[in-house]
């Protein structure tokens, strides 16, 4: 059994990941490797001295995924990290760093296609965040889409090899949990082709069963990951969805939680502020978007809260 638990870097995924984990003898981590990995796990390394190494979007998810990761391995579980998207980029990252030429990167046959992935994307992000602070709306909205595509490619192309390194490391009779995002859906799709029909591959999204409580949609994403998904699986999405979708994001972003949060008066902090957020963002018209994007582009979160309850 192969089980994919699509989830997002929040405290509130752990339960959920752990009660699937202990089912599985090999846990696959959504990691580049890290030299210090195994280390840590055997408690040879300090949690502190391997968070130095990683320098983590999420710190407070890392401390308690760490923490959770040694009693599995404790118990016989192992566990290993792959992602050879990110674990190349890591590579090209230390090879300009040494002064490698960039052209000769972008010709090397083992680097070039995530080079020019990467090279792509963040050009097109970057550009996103400077039209964000003056441009128009619509420049801006057009600006989302360049980078939800080129995002896009950059997630296929990382789906591709992470399934190819799956196929290679799972073995038959060895019950297997693989770590996933939420925008990684292609993962599933392409570990069906590259294992033998008799594999058997389920999807679980670890919160689910707390998002339908709090009357949201189980992958809770925005609609800014959810304009990236369509490209990923369709390739093109039609032009009225997608400029909604854009514009919806750029309100999204504003309004949501950013700091992390681990749970305690709420159990999901994080999943309850996004269906929050969903629900107002949803029923946004495009002229709606336009309209509030220009009050709520420079302003903090709270007072963005302020603006749209007021709409």
């Amino acid at each position: 059994m192969i089980t994919i638990g699509f989830s997002s870097h929040h405290a509130e995924t752990l339960p959920s990941a752990r009660q699937l984990m202990e089912q599985h003898q090999l846990i696959v981590l959504e990691d580049a490797p890290s030299p210090r990995f195994s280390g840590m796990l055997e408690g040879r390394v300090s949690v502190d001295e391997y968070m130095m190494e990683i320098d983590s979007g999420f710190p407070r998810f890392e401390r308690l995924m760490c923490a959770m990761l040694r009693e599995l391995c404790d118990n016989g579980r192992q566990i290993v990290q792959v992602e050879p998207y990110l674990e190349t980029l890591l590579r090209i990252h230390d090879l300009l760093a040494d002064g490698k030429a960039p052209e000769a990167v972008a010709n090397d046959p083992a680097l070039g296609r995530v080079y020019h992935a990467e090279k792509l994307a963040t050009a097109a992000l970057l550009d996103y965040y400077a039209r964000s602070l003056k441009s128009p709306f619509d420049q801006v909205v057009a600006a989302v889409e360049v980078f939800a595509k080129a995002d896009a490619d950059r997630l296929r192309l990382r789906a591709l090899l992470r399934s190819q390194a799956i196929a290679s490391l799972v073995s038959n009779g060895i019950d297997t949990y693989v770590e996933a995002g939420y925008i990684h859906y292609l993962l599933y799709i392409y570990l069906r082709r590259n294992l033998a029909a008799t594999a058997r591959i389920r999807v679980a999204f670890l919160l689910a069963p707390v998002v339908r409580k709090l009357g949201g949609v189980r992958r809770n994403m925005g609609p800014g990951d959810i304009l990236t998904l369509h490209y990923v699986l369709h390739g093109t999405v039609p032009k009225a969805t997608a400029d909604l979708l854009a514009a919806r994001s750029l309100v999204y972003i504003k309004l949501v939680q950013k700091d992390e949060l681990l749970p305690g008066a709420s159990e999901a902090p994080h999943s309850e502020d996004m269906v929050k957020v969903n629900r107002i963002v949803d029923g946004l018209t495009m002229e709606q978007c336009r309209k509030l994007f220009d009050q709520v582009r420079l302003a903090k979160r709270e007072k963005a809260l302020e603006i749209v309850e007021h709409l």
